[in-house]
């Protein structure tokens, strides 16, 4: 289990949308999500650990079946198209494997790897991103080449002829989170390299969810003079994502307007058409909004397809995550990791205001995984009843032991 977890991860944070690694008909993510269900399975069944979270894993699934599966109803009763309806209920299927991850990470040690390959994840990634756009820059990368390899994969999104954007750099934000709680001996230097690399991605909803993520973290830490730092460094992103860059490039700045006007229209077309039955039941999977079947912000299609239950489901996990953030002391020394799962998880929330990251694989996969290793955290870092007693009982033996 602790292997498969390893691989399912690694595949999670770097593989973006899962089309990277197609063997057929089938993708590696697919294979890997089958053999954690069987996993999961096998758990539920046998039970080895007791104080794993799968009971509260298959709660959540249970859940999110009686939520969702009311709304592939609805949609065939309305007539909508059987892809549409199975596109949309497939992408939040990672639900699925909710006890997998649960009884993956009842032990502290697998959260700490999964904070690992977090951080890891995010320099690999941007790394990579800097020595493309280097080789751009000084001509050893061909553009057509490149575009034409990357753009085939569905993943990329190329803006003008000097930067692209990649599906799986939301967990450059996470890992610049991770890498600010967790001290390392070269974590400055990584810190530096992944804030480099998010900056010129030009994604504002990244820069964004990234920078509110951060600042509301080092606040909980209080870390006063680190905030004053980081509202000064994201002062000069900001310029630099949403003035200076983007007028480099005018087919951005016209990318960036149709965005704006897009999702201003979608709310603008909710508000206007949201009915009473609506709010209790939603409108069904493959219905149209504005003219389209996805939009952009996950909590306006939470409650246009399911209803309130449907937009209340959705904001469980954030919940759920913060539950477990506040047991776990501040003088605790596990705080900076349940810190760094915690507003992980509260970055992964904003970005999905502006990017549907949390009803797909990408950001739901970290959202499960920051659940279950907080709940982990929370257990190990809760005080032991018997403790005290346990301790008087030994030093009383050594004192009289000392005395004889």
């Amino acid at each position: 289990m602790n292997g498969l977890f390893t691989v399912v991860a690694l595949e999670l944070f770097l593989g973006g949308g899962g089309r990277l690694t197609e063997l057929g008909p089938v993708t590696v993510r697919m294979i890997l999500f089958a053999l954690c269900l069987c996993c999961a399975v096998f758990v539920a069944v046998y039970r080895p650990r007791r104080n794993d979270g799968v009971a509260l894993a298959l709660a959540l699934v249970a859940t999110y079946l009686m939520v969702h599966l009311p709304a592939v109803i609805i949609g065939v009763v309305s007539g909508a198209l059987p892809g549409d309806i199975a596109t949309e209920m497939q992408q939040s299927l990672y639900w699925l494997a909710a006890p997998f991850f649960a009884a993956a990470l009842a032990s502290q040690h697998m959260v700490a790897r999964a904070a690992v390959l977090i951080r890891l994840s995010g320099v690999l990634m941007a790394g990579a991103y800097l020595l493309t756009l280097a080789g751009l820059v000084l001509g050893l990368v061909d553009f057509v080449w490149l575009y034409a390899t990357l753009n085939a994969t569905g993943e990329f999104f190329f803006r003008g002829e000097s930067f692209f954007f990649y599906k799986g750099f939301l967990y450059l934000g996470i890992a610049m989170v991770f890498l600010l709680a967790l001290k390392s001996p070269l974590s400055s230097v990584m810190l530096l390299v992944v804030a480099l690399a998010l900056v010129l991605t030009l994604t504002r909803g990244f820069v964004l969810s990234a920078s509110f993520a951060i600042i509301l973290m080092l606040a909980a830490l209080k870390r006063w003079r680190a905030v004053s730092l980081a509202v000064i460094a994201i002062a000069v992103a900001a310029l630099l994502v949403l003035v200076y860059l983007p007028s480099v490039d005018d087919s951005y700045l016209d990318q960036r307007d149709l965005s704006n006007a897009t999702r201003r229209d979608d709310f603008a077309f909710i508000l206007d058409n949201l009915k009473a039955s609506t709010l209790l039941f939603g409108s069904g999977f493959g219905s149209l909004i504005n003219g389209r079947v996805a939009i952009e912000n996950t909590f306006l299609w939470a409650l246009w397809r399911l209803g309130i239950a449907g937009l209340a489901f959705w904001l469980l996990p954030l919940a759920l995550s913060l539950h477990y953030f506040i047991k776990v002391p501040a003088r605790n020394q596990q705080h900076r990791l349940a810190c760094a799962f915690f507003f992980g998880t509260v970055l992964v929330y904003v970005q999905t205001l502006t990017n549907p990251y949390l009803n797909n694989p990408i950001g739901l996969s970290f959202v499960l995984i920051a659940l279950f290793s907080l709940r982990t955290i929370s257990r190990v870092s809760a005080p032991s009843k018997s403790y005290p007693q346990r301790v008087t009982s030994e030093v009383r033996g050594g004192a009289l032991e000392g005395t004889q």
